[in-house]
């Protein structure tokens, strides 16, 4: 069952660095600290959710719903 969850993990993280370059891409205002800030809070919400897939997925969506919020 470790291998499973460190193949999980690695999977997020791979995800949530594709998700870093391609907000970096679209919001070129932000350093990479703010973006790493950013998902860093975004992603403690679904810290103990049992079903890992999903989170880099609504990771994404929160960061990108506050940063369109701001430019508004």
């Amino acid at each position: 069952m470790g291998k499973k969850k460190d193949e999980a993990a690695t999977k997020e993280a791979a995800a949530l660095n594709e998700i870093a370059a391609s907000i970096r891409k679209d919001f070129p205002h932000l350093t990479d600290g703010d973006v790493a800030a950013m998902i860093d809070r975004a992603r403690e919400d679904f810290y103990d959710r049992p079903i890992r897939e999903f989170v880099p997925l609504f990771v994404e969506r929160r960061i990108r719903a506050q940063l369109t919020a701001q430019k508004e």
